[in-house]
């Protein structure tokens, strides 16, 4: 459960008790009177200042911290190296995925030294096709003629078969050894991207512009995956994370004004805005989350401080206030009379850990017996 007597603040003004005292000599029976006053009734809060958009940051791989950019309180931009990990095998599998993407470019260029030499064969395969096709006319007429031999037009006909299909098949071949080597750029391509993508996890950057609150690593440290190494969050703006008990939360709404105190500026007082409340309970001390940002700039130049908070639910000017330690069980107070003291029922209305609002039972001129003292 949430403490809730640390901190109060109240704009109700104290009564004063002293004055509105009346000491009955027969009996030494205190009262006081019911006091018009302005009341607050607040919900108490307790968490710790933090940046807004604080993060962890997490190593994405294996190596040594070989430099460290930025020291704890540092600003950062986005993109901007905090740590770089030292990782030799990450840098040769750039370093041998940029030479096969540079060959795999020259490979699937125009110039493309294999496509050169499937070209020339390709060639060669048209002008010698060309050429048999050429004679075969000549033979079929000379055959048609008699002045060559059935043999020997056969041996023209097989000439230009044969050459039609070396043409072909260096066709084919150029175009299936084209299309390949364009295949083999892409896979060389994505093997350098990944490359590039597994080298860049070993420098750590921010992902927003901001300041560094922690670094967790030093030069020469080992650093596994997965380990935090540094804090970043925003330089100038930062949330109150708030924790209020599960019998207050349903009365805490958006936009409530809350007034605030830390630890580090003792007795000073900042104003907020309910801006955020979770849905879910903590289950280790019955507990809402609650986040609250300030209504001004005020000039913090640090996080994870300690912090007490009054989440202003209502106020209320010229209501009927009694201290809470006149009001009996059962909601009743105990009122001086002439025939002897009663107790009278009253309904209240708003209360904060010091008063409490009477709405209906008694007025400002009854006489209230003070409680006796122990």
């Amino acid at each position: 459960m949430i403490e809730k007597t640390k901190f109060v603040i109240t704009t109700a003004t104290a009564i004063a008790l002293s004055s509105a005292v009346v000491l009955v000599a027969c009996n030494k029976t205190k009262t006081t009177t019911a006091q018009t006053k302005s009341i607050t009734e607040a919900v108490y809060a307790s968490g710790f200042l933090v940046a807004a958009n604080e993060y962890k940051v997490y190593a994405m791989a294996d190596g040594y911290v070989v430099s460290k950019n930025k020291e704890a309180g540092d600003n950062v931009k986005a993109g901007e190296e905090i740590l770089r990990i030292q990782n030799d095998a990450a840098g040769a599998k750039v370093n041998a995925g940029s030479a096969a993407l540079d060959l795999a470019r020259i490979n699937a260029s125009e110039k493309s030294p294999v496509l050169s030499e499937l070209k020339s064969k390709m060639k060669n395969a048209e002008a010698k096709f060309k050429n048999d096709s050429i004679n075969l006319v000549r033979y079929k007429n000379m055959f048609s003629s008699n002045a060559v031999t059935k043999s020997q037009f056969d041996q023209a006909t097989l000439a230009y078969e044969v050459s039609q299909n070396d043409w072909l098949a260096a066709q084919d071949n150029y175009r299936r050894t084209k299309e390949q080597l364009q295949v083999e750029l892409k896979n060389a391509e994505s093997t350098f991207a990944a490359a590039g993508l597994d080298f860049n996890n070993y420098s750590i950057k921010s992902i927003l512009n901001g300041k560094v609150y922690e670094l967790y690593k030093d030069l020469g440290e080992a650093v596994r995956r997965n380990d935090v190494v540094a804090l970043v969050g925003d330089a100038d703006k930062m949330i109150l994370e708030l924790n209020v008990d599960q019998s207050d939360v349903d009365r805490v709404k958006l936009n409530q004004e809350v007034v605030v105190k830390l630890d580090v500026t003792g007795e000073k007082v900042y104003k907020a805005t309910v801006v955020k409340i979770y849905p879910s309970m903590n289950q280790n001390d019955q507990s809402f989350k609650v986040e609250a940002m300030f209504t001004e700039n005020y000039a913090l130049n640090f996080t994870r401080v300690s912090v007490e908070a009054n989440i202003i639910i209502a106020q209320k000017e010229n209501a009927l206030l009694i201290p809470r330690a006149l009001l009996l069980v059962g909601d009743e107070v105990e009122v001086k009379s002439l025939g002897g003291n009663k107790k009278v029922k009253v309904k209240k209305g708003m209360q904060n850990l010091e008063y409490v609002e009477i709405l209906e039972g008694i007025s400002a001129k009854d006489e209230l017996v003070l409680p006796k003292e122990k």
